[in-house]
């Protein structure tokens, strides 16, 4: 199952129209802005990792807060077209789930913008959160976005292109054919990826719109991803924004929630017995 969500968010983010898209200036989201902003004071001038860079809509952002600043992406086209886009800034082609060049304890601010952590299986999303700790110095943050199982996009069913109308011919005819284009396009790859859906107790691993339904995304709910990072060795009750930007402490609507999680400055000799991990009374 891995291997058919790789493939299928593979080809799509290596099509030269989706790199393309990436690659065009764009702001941040609001919920970008209010995670940024909170961290910024504390990451000012240290080693930031951004991870799945994309066409490079968060680099500059991103280098105002830090110099020390390491892009990386693994598809060859988006790190090529982050090449172009931004001279002399350092960009390297890298898998999230094994960044085996960057070493341990480096990073104070890891970033992985877009739900692009949702492009993968359960258990590679696992493997993730394992790494970018790994990377983290102590204290060090990790920020990123998650779509919500809990919003209505998850229950959505299928969904039309937009079609704006106008009573211009030549214009109506070109939207009318890029509309049956892309309705044709939607329901091919509904009938092809959505059989490679996952749905569990705690996740799971949809045919999203996204892309003209040509990615398989993974929803996950606030408290569940809370979990996860906990499991994974990052301080518990992550703070949490909506799309709006607002704090989120329990629970949010919205389509996708950006998250605050920091690697404990002290982590704990797991060789120790219990007994002599406790405090002294």
């Amino acid at each position: 199952m891995s291997e058919s969500i790789d493939r299928i968010n593979m080809r799509t983010m290596t099509n030269a129209s989706v790199v393309a898209q990436y690659a065009r200036p764009s702001e941040l989201s609001a919920a970008e802005q209010a995670t940024l902003a909170r961290v910024a004071p504390l990451a000012r001038d240290k080693p930031i990792l951004d991870i799945g860079v994309g066409g490079g809509r968060t680099v500059e952002a991103l280098r105002a807060i830090s110099a020390d600043y390491l892009g990386i992406d693994y598809s060859q086209d988006m790190v090529d077209a982050c090449r172009q886009r931004f001279p002399g800034v350092r960009f390297d082609l890298a898998d999230a789930r094994a960044m085996s060049a960057v070493a341990d304890d480096s990073i104070f601010l890891a970033v992985f913008s877009c739900n692009g952590i949702g492009m993968v299986s359960h258990a590679d999303r696992l493997q993730i959160l394992r790494e970018v700790r790994r990377v983290l110095q102590p204290g060090g943050i990790f920020v990123f976005s998650t779509h919500n199982r809990n919003s209505p996009e998850y229950r959505r069913g299928f969904q039309f292109p937009q079609f704006q109308w106008t009573l211009h011919p030549l214009r109506a005819a070109v939207r009318l054919s890029r509309f049956a284009a892309q309705t044709a396009l939607r329901l091919r790859n509904r009938r092809r990826f959505r059989p490679h859906e996952v749905h569990a107790d705690d996740y799971s691993v949809i045919n999203d719109v996204c892309h003209h339904y040509g990615t398989m995304l993974y929803y996950v709910t606030l408290e569940k991803q809370r979990w996860q990072l906990e499991d994974a060795g990052f301080e518990r009750d992550a703070e949490a924004f909506d799309l709006d930007g607002r704090p989120v402490h329990d629970d949010t609507a919205h389509d996708s929630i950006a998250l605050i999680a920091r690697k404990p400055l002290l982590v704990a000799d797991l060789s120790k017995s219990p007994e002599a991990c406790r405090s002294p009374a």
